[in-house]
């Protein structure tokens, strides 16, 4: 079956994530993780793409990218090809470091783009429970101090307003969550946020979703799912029954 095409971004801004192949580890020390910097480093320079945030974990990479030439795939191809061959050679691996296609999520505006860049930050939070001030393998010290070392980071700190208003803005529990559409379905913790978005954006409330008029229900019905909820947890929150969900959601199962 041919790939899709992907979806090209309007803004010139992605999100992007590289996984280990088979979920290995990408990085065993900090000197691994250098390495994959200076690759992104001069790939992207090549490539006249500029990196605004990133995040290492271990097995996985967050990038978001400012690619106004449309030279992604060539540039992503470069890093991975360029880390793949540092890898192979410092471990003694042979066959394919990265998983086969990297997933990418255009970003439509300024707020969305904001929304993703925290996302990245507060990756090791969420894995690891460290916060991102206290990681050293992500873009966040750069905003926070105001010292670039990869990240292009005026465009956003002129966009938030400087340094101080960045750290607030990091810490800012009401700005717009963000699920990146390469995630199937919301984690756990991100579950309540993303319904209480919804909710809010139909002055309802998740009881009171069965006394909607059915247009609107099924429209809040549908918000849900496509916000990365399972259709059982939309209704555990509402009391609907899941036929009625998965077909507001456009999930009915084919017979």
């Amino acid at each position: 079956m041919p790939r899709t095409s992907r979806k090209r971004s309007e803004t010139g801004f992605y999100h992007v994530i590289l996984r280990g192949n088979g979920k290995q580890n990408l990085f065993e020390t900090d000197k691994d993780r250098a390495a994959f910097m200076e690759a992104a480093r001069s790939s992207f320079s090549r490539d006249s793409v500029t990196l605004i945030a990133w995040c290492l974990m271990d097995n996985h990479v967050h990038l978001i990218i400012d690619d106004p030439l449309d030279r992604i795939s060539t540039a992503i191809q470069r890093v991975t090809s360029t880390y793949a061959m540092y890898f192979n050679h410092t471990f003694g691996h042979s066959g394919h470091v990265f998983e086969g296609r990297y997933g990418s999520v255009p970003i439509i505006d300024d707020e969305q783009l904001l929304a993703a860049v925290k996302y990245v930050h507060n990756n090791p939070l969420k894995g690891m429970g460290i916060t991102p001030d206290r990681y050293p393998w992500c873009s966040y010290s750069e905003y926070a101090s105001g010292v670039s070392r990869f990240a292009d980071i005026d465009t956003l700190l002129e966009l938030l307003g400087g340094t101080q208003a960045f750290v607030m803005f990091s810490i800012n529990d009401n700005v717009t969550g963000y699920r990146p559409a390469f995630k199937k379905y919301a984690d756990e913790d991100e579950r309540a946020t993303l319904a209480q978005q919804v909710f809010e954006s139909f002055g309802c409330t998740a009881t009171g979703v069965k006394e909607l008029p059915k247009k609107t229900r099924n429209q809040v019905l549908k918000a849900l799912c496509e916000c990365g909820l399972t259709v059982k947890h939309v209704q555990r929150l509402t009391g609907i029954g899941e036929w009625t969900i998965r077909n507001a959601a456009g999930r009915v199962k084919k017979r």
